[in-house]
């Protein structure tokens, strides 16, 4: 299979894709057979090198070239199209936008002289962490005064201009395209143009014994590799710097199995090692461990003093669940999870019963919540005396259960809610369900108090910034809110105001960076470091302008080596985040990987790591220390719950009946949509309908007709002169149809000026030009029936002869003759309209008329 496999991307080399079809078919049938195991002799290392480049040739026989052209030939206009469109309207993503500053300065001359004259001196703080693009772009800035080279190879820096402060050491931003070697380009051009690098080593975070495991673990760590990794630069700690935690240096803590227990997984290590890290902390380093602060004043450590770092927040989640097991609270920094949080789904549910009552599913998630706090035994007897419905709490009274006083209490609760909140601006309703309903004292309780608030304040910020939308009620933020928490989009936890002691502090890595904490906790030392990538990728190395593909694990330019050269970076970040204390926490598999921290740690210790003794470890001249721990079985903390006594089960006959009952009123409530639109209940009587085809772009330049007709006469003034609107309808079709239909610009504009120049002299337009205009494009929500809304949009309002009219206006390609047919089809929303405006505005009567553009006709409904 590997001979085949090799032909194959010979193949591939010679003679591009198509050299694929020329593979011949014995090697090719062997390619498609399985796998299989590894040969008898083959180590581990060799077989997974072997099969990943035989799977990558098995991947490439899936591959048809002509096809993939073709399928891009075919779609590349519209992506031509769309990229067009997104750029004519504005919508340019920050990348974008760092290119374009990149092309502006590299091929305008007279535009890169006068900004360059604008500075003086740059300085770039956190060098290491910037792109190449933003490196070309303070090329082209620091360049010597009257030069203006293209290419950043050729640019000579102006003397003096150009600082940057960078530490290569920490340079973790592959994913970002940080290029550690794009960084020593450009120091080398600062070196060139007669500057210096200055190395500052001192190092004001971090405790002498935590600095000394450091510098021997990287000093043996950091392989010197040209534009791959620099050489390791010793830190020194600050000039008599005294301990602030009393249990100091650098620990390394391995959980291994009991003497009767098989070898671990990675998974079974985890699990081990989290339960042991968070007994350790409850039973151990909170007793009896002490800090003291700036004022050398002693007190107990808090958990705010630890920070649990991780590589990536997905292996986060089993440390979490030991944490909580072992009452400790913790705040996630970072983590994109606001909707999976209980406190939001329980906000959610509560919102949701409040705006529909017949919502049973959310009511019992309410009951269940916190502010419920009933069981699923509870839930159960209340369903029995069919109680699951607040707006029937006459049954509850003869309910005899210990909580009906309190179940009674909350419907009454949520019945003035669901009165109120409606007629409220969104915000304005959380407010008062956070005032009549102790939901965020409920929260400040949890196990992660602070942290909860902060969330249910930020779900009314949320509803804050989304009230200038128009048309938004209560049901549209639901609806909102319900979908996000279906689709789980990425959403961070609220940021709190100010640091919190009670909590500790897990994040990422890169999170991590610049920060500091008394005591830092490495965790998940056994757990491989590598991505597994879902398919091909392609990168640019910015030095040489080659591309780099990497396919089936395989990859060039150097990449897997800048990718083990970042793992190892990773490690130093997160190691030099600690002050006093540095543990270094991992399990003992019986297949470690070779991609772990504990296989880095492998290469520098004068002993093996895993080694099931205690004590002191040398690294050169300093000294980790190793403890061992052998695993529990981690158990859930059960508390007793009372025994209710339940109610016998009824005949199941009427819970026959009442279940058929519900599925038809279930059934009926379904097929009625909650919110409606006026334009929706006008319907087209099947004799009356036009058969005949619509071309896409006959359709498409009727709607941008419609909408920009509406969005003239929304800011046109009836007194203006007539010869002004052509002004004013090129510039709505310009809004509209860049937006959308840019091609559909020309037509349109000829079409509405026609229109508007017969209409403008009309006796319609006339009629409106003696009017008072009350509003125009006014919205309007209003409850139909008992469960529905209806909302809409109405053109325009208006007083004359001390009367107030409703207009509606048509862009309908209808004959004059035709008119008074056509609206009656629009009677309904005439009278919704009317029915809307004579409430709001206290009117016991007033007229409404259809104005049809085209024909400039009205019509008296």
């Amino acid at each position: 299979m590997l001979a085949a496999a090799v032909q194959l991307l010979a193949l591939l080399l010679e003679q591009g894709p198509l050299g694929l079809d020329d593979l011949a078919p014995d090697e090719r049938a062997v390619l498609e057979k399985d796998l299989g195991k590894p040969p008898a002799g083959w180590d581990e290392d060799t077989f997974q090198q072997t099969a990943s480049i035989i799977r990558l040739a098995q991947q490439l026989l899936t591959v048809n070239q002509t096809y993939f052209q073709e399928v891009v030939t075919l779609v590349r206009p519209f992506l031509d199209q769309v990229r067009q469109g997104f750029h004519t309207s504005g919508w340019i993503a920050f990348d974008g936008l760092l290119a374009r500053a990149k092309t502006l300065l590299r091929d305008h001359p007279a535009v890169r002289s006068r900004i360059k004259q604008t500075y003086r001196a740059i300085l770039v703080d956190e060098f290491q962490d910037t792109d190449p693009v933003q490196y070309e772009i303070i090329l082209y800035l620091g360049e010597r005064a009257g030069s203006h080279q293209t290419a950043w190879q050729d640019i000579d820096l102006e003397p003096g201009k150009l600082f940057i402060v960078g530490d290569p050491k920490q340079s973790i931003y592959a994913f970002r395209r940080a290029d550690i070697e794009a960084f020593e380009r450009v120091v080398e051009k600062i070196r060139a143009g007669g500057g210096g690098v200055y190395s500052l080593v001192t190092n004001f975070r971090s405790d002498g014994a935590v600095l000394d495991v450091v510098n021997n673990v990287f000093d043996r760590l950091f392989h010197a590799t040209e534009h791959v990794q620099p050489a390791n630069e010793r830190l020194a700690a600050r000039p008599l710097r005294k301990p602030e935690v009393s249990v100091s240096g650098a620990q390394l803590r391995l959980v291994t199995p009991g003497e009767d227990e098989e070898e671990f997984d990675v998974q079974t290590a985890t699990r081990a090692e989290a339960e042991a890290l968070a007994r350790w902390l409850k039973e151990e380093l909170f007793v009896g461990t002490t800090v003291t602060d700036r004022d050398r004043r002693e007190g107990p450590l808090q958990p705010g003093h630890i920070a649990l770092i991780f590589r990536k927040l997905t292996q986060a989640q089993v440390y979490l669940d030991a944490l909580r097991r072992y009452d400790i609270a913790y705040i996630t920094d970072g983590e994109k999870h606001f909707y999976r949080r209980q406190e939001i789904i329980d906000v959610v549910n509560l919102l949701r019963v409040i705006d529909n009552p017949h919502d049973t599913i959310a009511l019992v998630g309410v009951l269940r919540s916190p502010l419920g706090g009933m069981a699923d035994g509870d839930l159960l007897a209340l369903q029995q005396v069919e109680g699951l419905d607040y707006q029937q709490r006459e049954r509850l009274s003869g309910w005899n259960h210990p909580q009906a006083k309190m179940v009674t209490q909350l419907y009454e609760r949520l019945a003035d809610l669901h009165r109120l909140a409606p007629v409220r601006s969104v915000p304005d309703a959380i407010d008062l369900i956070f005032e009549r309903l102790p939901v965020l004292e409920l929260a400040a309780a949890s196990l992660h108090g602070e942290q909860a608030v902060a969330n249910l304040r930020k779900t009314r910020d949320m509803a804050e910034a989304l009230a200038d939308r128009p048309h938004l009620t209560l049901t549209g933020f639901v609806d909102l809110m319900m979908t996000r928490v279906d689709e789980q989009p990425d959403e961070a936890e609220s940021a709190l105001a100010e640091e919190s002691l009670d909590a500790v502090r897990v994040l990422t890595i890169h999170k991590a960076k610049g920060l500091e904490f008394p005591v830092v906790i490495l965790p998940g030392l056994h757990q491989g470091s590598k991505n597994l990538r879902k398919g091909p990728s392609i990168h640019h190395d910015w030095s040489s302008r080659c591309y780099s593909l990497q396919m089936g694990g395989q990859s060039n330019l150097g990449m897997a080596a800048r990718e083990e050269a970042e793992q190892r970076r990773l490690l130093y970040v997160g190691m030099t985040r600690a002050r006093d204390l540095l543990v270094l926490s991992g399990g003992q598999t019986g297949k470690p990987g070779h991609d772990t921290v504990l296989s880095l740690l492998g290469e520098v210790l004068s002993d093996e790591p895993t080694s099931p003794m205690d004590g002191q470890i040398c690294i050169g001249t300093s000294r980790l220390t190793r403890v061992i721990t052998e695993a529990t079985v981690a158990t859930r903390r059960h508390k007793p719950e009372p025994r209710l006594a339940v109610a016998p089960a009824p005949a199941l006959g009427p819970i026959l009946i009442r279940r058929q009952a519900r599925l038809i009123e279930w059934e009926q409530r379904r097929m009625t949509p909650r919110r409606l639109t006026p334009s929706g209940l006008v319907g087209s009587k099947p004799e009356t309908q036009l058969h005949r085809t619509v071309s896409t772009r006959d359709a498409d330049l009727a709607r941008l007709i419609g909408v920009c007709a509406h969005a003239v006469l929304e800011q046109w003034d009836f007194t203006r002169p007539r010869f002004e609107v052509g002004v004013v309808i090129e510039q709505a079709c310009r809004r509209y149809a860049a937006q959308n239909h840019p091609e559909l610009m020309a037509a349109a504009v000829e079409d509405l000026t026609g229109l508007f120049e017969h209409f403008l002299s009309s006796e319609p337009y006339a009629r409106l030009q003696r009017a008072t205009v009350l509003g125009r494009e006014v919205p309007f929500v209003m409850p139909v029936g008992e469960d529905q809304l209806m909302e809409g949009v109405i053109d325009v309002i208006y007083k004359l002869d001390d009367r107030i009219w409703i207009a509606d206006y048509k862009t309908d390609d209808v004959a004059a003759a035709d008119v008074p047919a056509r609206a009656d089809r629009y009677r309904p929303q005439a009278e919704r309209y009317s029915r809307a405006v004579a409430r709001a505005l206290g009117l016991s009567s007033l007229s409404f008329q259809f104005i049809f553009l085209r024909p400039a006709v009205a019509v008296n409904v």
